[in-house]
This record gives structure tokens, C-alpha cells and sequence, in this order.
């Protein structure tokens, strides 16, 4: 820590600078910076002043490794710190998590690491979803502290540990946000490098208070190296019994979504419904179900880039610029593209398979926008005309999925456990009627073997250690999805065995029955619907 010096401005033309410190190691520039609210010429000052790596460079100062209304006008509204979502909204999101904690007490975040295919090779990186929820920031190698105070200007403290700018790393890795951005741009009060955590974390957790952190991988997640060293830090202070699980605290908050976050699921179910129609009209025999899956996400870039439309006469000016905003969209999860009998496995995903005449389609994908993702499954004849007894499975599934959506209010008094109980008695009744004498035991175990819901948000399967035991709130976004999968097994009808159909769709849950909103119903779900998207 050699050459250390600090600089501290508290006025400059009149007007009230929060603090913010420059420290120096050696020839290195580290920036610690607090919110600063300063009049123009105070910023051009400080600019000058605080010379960093950002400043510094003429071709990485000018990017980020994320959008920001800053560099991406046309993605990132002013006010907004992701797309869509308001810099207000996560201070308040910060919040509502500080006032479930104790006073004193500290809750870490971690960033999702990367993932390598193979050395130097790097699958596309997807953020940690309460990280994200919390900060908005969207690159690996970062930590989130947040610390109640009850004379912090907010009521908390917002520090955070990202990667500094450095040029020539991005020259080879890509852009980096750094820690001006982080404070500028995304409400930290303080920003430091990434390698300053394990020697500063120490300090933060002193004191006998609480901390939360999640520290152990769950649900096949991999922890980020930073985690690893705090459980370390924790273990030499002694502190381990201090430590509180936080994801039950975050997910609570993100069961229910916000007026914003309920826009961005729209716009994904309005996305995966145009992904699907196109996968429909690209469905015949002899394609593959991996043509079907390519056609879907180029079709999900394509329903967010349009022409700018002239609104006093509702036309299109094919001569005007377009406005491209597919940068927000990616596949929420490896999606099932199954032909015939591969749909009576689940999660099928190899989708090599050439398609049969004759044959159905299962389709389960869904495209996410911004971080927030859709979750539909669509069953489709790959000739494009549904035979009498696809006709009538399927519509045994369709008359049991409108049901169950019908009871996703708060009124209704439903958890989505008892949803799935009736589910399997309508189907029960359903499959009567197409002669079928099948038990309800036999419909749970070989026919209908999965639950017929999950939460949905940021994650497919949302905030999954929230139990399906809690009754349905306006605000909550679930999924409704029975299915029939009818074995080779001669015990059901020959005529429909080897045949496997899902329907599904994400819904955001209503007060009452007529507040109810189906937020992918523009994926063709009749059969007649259906056979005329394919007939075009």
C-alpha cells in the first residue's frame, strides 16, 4: 500500500459533493467513489481529477459491458437501469430486503461465474438471478454488499466489487462496466476492484451482527470464487453461526412481480407467440426438430426489430429506419423440440430427429426479454391437420388446461398444489370420454407424471424454494402446463399410444377471475387456430 494518497472534495461552486476517494497503489489507479450529485462543471472537474483507466483509453471509455441508457439510448430509457426497469424500482427492491433484516445486519450477493466449454472457450454468460434482481449488473467476477444503517441516506449501503476497467484485458475479453459505471449508473454508494474483496470483506462482516449470503450450491448452481472466500473468512473469524441463507429473503420479494417486470414477461410472451407461429409455418415431414428450433430463436430476434411506424396514420414507412431491439432477447432454456414418440420424454432435447407425416410436435420453448423469461408448450401435427384421435387427445389436454387458468386468481383461494390435484381429476374425466379406464394412480404415474405448474420470472422455474403450498396472489406469474403421454402399453387404447401432448402457457394471476391475463396467448393453441397458422 504504498504511495497512498486520498482526495476528498466536499464543495465546488456551490454546490454539495457526497464524498469521493481516490486511492493509489503504487502506479495503479483504484477509484473508491460514493454517489456524487455535482453541477457540470464539478463533474469536468473530477473528470480531470480523477484520472482512471476509463478516462484514460479512447476506445473502451466509451463502452460498457452491459447497455445502459448512456451508451444504449435506444434499449435503456433515461431513468432506467436495465431495460425496462427504473433505477427507483431497484433502490425500492434493495430496500424491501433491508427491512426484513436485522439492524446492523449484512447480506452478500454473489455474481454466476463463467462456464467454459473447453479452455479459453466460454458459454454466453447469464447472471445470477437474485443478483441481478438486486443490482442489475450483469457481468461475472462481482460482489453486492448490502449493509442496513440507520443513518445511511437510504437506510442502507450499497458496495459493490466488480472488475475495474482495463484495457488491455478488454481488448481481448470485451468491454467492462468498471466501477464508475457501477456507482454512476447502477446505485452503489461505494465500488471497488473485484480483488479487494477477500482483504476487505473481513470488515465488513465485524460485530456480532447477522450475515446473509448464500454459500453453498443448490440446485446444480456453481458458486462463484468470491464465495469461496468469504465462507473461508468466515471460518477463520469463527463467524459461520452468524450466517443466515438469503435466497428464501430475495425470492419471497421476487414472487411478486412488479408493473414493470409484468411488461417484460408480456413482451416475452408476445415474442415466444411469434417464434411459435413461425416454427408451426416451417413444420412439415421430412424437417428436422432442429430446423424447428433454429426457426423459433431467429424468429424471436426478428418480433423485436421492426420499422419505425408513423402513429398518426398507424402505417409503416418501409424507407425509415428500423428500430433493432433483438439484443434483448435469448432462448430462456434449451427447449424441446420432440417428433412422435420423442415427446413421451419429457425433457427431450436432443431435436436431431427428420419429422414423420403424420406424426405431432411437441414444442417447449419460450424466449426471455431482458433477463425475464416466457415458458410455452404447443402441440402441432407436422402435416399440418390433426388426425381424429391426435384431435381428440389434444383436446382433452386443451379443456383441462383452460380449466386449471380459469382458477389462477387470488379470489379462487388456490395454491398450486391443489391446482395439480385438479388437474388429475379433470384429466381423469377427460380421457372417460375417449375411452380410456384408466385410475387416477395410473394417470399420476405413467400418463400425467409431472406437476402441472411452477412460478415463472427471471428463472423458468422461479424462486424454487417458494412452495407450491402457498395460495395464488395478484402480482404472482405461474405456469399452467398438463399433459398426456400414452405409453406403448396395452393397457390404454392402441389407437393413442405413442403419442404425447402438452399445453401450456405463463399466467399472470388475477384478484378475480376476470383479472386474469394469459401472457403467451398469441401462440396458436386451438386446433383450428393451429391448422391455419400452418396452412398459410
Amino acid at each position: 500500500m504504498a504511495n497512498r494518497a486520498a482526495v476528498f472534495v466536499h464543495r465546488l461552486s456551490g454546490h454539495s459533493l457526497s464524498v469521493r476517494r481516490l486511492s493509489i497503489y503504487g502506479s495503479r489507479l483504484t477509484l473508491h467513489a460514493r454517489r456524487l450529485h455535482a453541477s457540470s462543471a464539478g463533474r469536468s472537474f473530477l473528470s480531470t481529477l480523477l484520472q482512471t483507466a476509463k478516462t484514460k483509453n479512447p476506445i473502451t471509455a466509451q463502452w460498457n459491458g452491459q447497455p445502459t441508457h448512456e451508451t444504449r439510448p435506444e434499449l435503456v430509457a433515461q431513468g432506467e437501469t436495465t431495460p425496462g426497469i427504473l433505477q427507483s424500482e431497484y433502490d425500492q427492491r434493495r430496500r424491501n430486503i433491508v427491512d426484513s433484516l436485522p439492524d446492523g445486519g449484512t447480506a452478500f450477493l454473489f455474481s454466476a461465474p463463467m462456464h467454459f466449454v473447453s479452455p479459453h472457450v466460454f458459454h454466453e454468460f447469464r447472471q445470477d438471478s437474485d443478483f441481478y434482481y438486486m443490482t442489475g449488473w450483469n457481468e461475472p467476477e462481482s460482489v453486492a454488499v448490502l449493509q442496513k444503517s440507520a443513518t445511511a441516506r437510504r437506510g442502507y449501503t450499497l458496495t459493490m466489487f466488480v472488475r475495474a476497467k482495463e484495457p488491455e484485458k478488454e481488448l481481448w475479453e470485451g468491454p467492462r462496466s468498471g466501477l464508475e459505471t457501477a456507482v454512476a449508473a447502477f446505485g452503489a454508494d461505494e465500488a471497488w476492484p473485484i480483488r479487494d474483496f477477500a482483504k476487505r470483506a473481513a470488515k465488513l462482516i465485524g460485530g456480532a451482527h447477522p450475515v446473509y449470503a448464500d454459500l453453498d450450491g443448490e440446485h446444480g448452481l456453481v458458486r462463484s470464487e468470491q464465495c469461496g472466500e468469504l465462507r473461508q473468512i468466515l471460518q477463520r473469524s469463527n463467524a459461520g453461526a452468524r450466517v443466515r441463507r438469503l435466497t428464501p429473503i430475495v425470492q419471497r420479494a421476487r414472487l411478486i412481480k412488479s408493473t414493470a417486470e409484468l411488461q417484460l414477461m408480456r413482451e416475452a410472451g408476445r415474442v415466444s407467440g411469434a417464434a411459435f407461429a413461425a416454427a408451426m409455418r416451417a413444420c412439415g415431414p421430412g424437417v428436422s426438430e432442429s430446423t424447428l428450433q433454429s426457426t423459433f430463436a431467429h424468429a424471436s430476434k426478428m418480433a423485436l426489430l421492426a420499422p419505425i411506424t408513423d402513429r398518426s396514420t398507424l402505417t409503416t414507412d418501409h424507407s425509415a429506419p428500423i428500430t433493432d431491439r433483438s439484443a434483448l432477447t435469448r432462448p430462456a432454456y434449451v427447449p424441446v423440440f420432440a417428433g412422435g414418440e420423442h415427446a413421451l420424454c419429457m425433457h427431450y432435447v436432443l431435436n436431431n430427429a427428420p419429422l414423420r407425416a403424420g406424426d405431432l410436435v411437441l414444442a417447449d420453448a419460450g424466449a426471455e426479454v431482458a433477463a425475464y423469461a416466457a415458458d410455452v408448450t404447443r402441440t402441432f401435427p407436422v402435416s399440418g391437420r390433426f388426425s381424429e384421435q391426435q384431435r381428440d387427445l389434444y383436446c382433452a389436454v386443451l379443456s383441462v388446461q383452460e380449466q386449471m387458468v380459469r382458477l389462477c386468481h387470488a379470489d379462487a383461494g388456490y395454491p398450486l398444489n391443489e391446482i395439480h390435484r385438479c388437474s388429475t381429476h379433470a384429466l381423469a374425466t377427460e380421457l372417460r370420454q375417449i375411452g380410456f379406464h384408466a385410475a387416477e394412480r395410473d394417470i399420476e404415474r405413467q400418463l400425467y407424471p409431472h406437476h402441472v405448474a411452477h412460478y415463472l420470472g427471471l428463472d423458468v422455474h422461479d424462486t424454487i424454494d417458494m412452495s407450491r403450498a402457498l395460495p395464488l396472489r395478484p402480482g404472482m406469474v405461474v405456469t399452467i402446463e398438463p399433459g398426456l403421454y400414452v405409453p406403448y402399453d396395452d393397457r390404454f387404447p392402441k389407437a393413442f399410444q405413442g403419442i404425447g401432448v402438452r399445453i401450456e402457457d405463463g399466467i399472470a394471476v388475477g384478484q378475480t377471475e376476470a383479472d386474469i391475463e394469459n401472457l403467451s396467448a398469441s401462440a396458436p393453441k386451438s386446433p383450428a387456430d393451429i391448422e391455419a397458422c400452418m396452412a398459410r
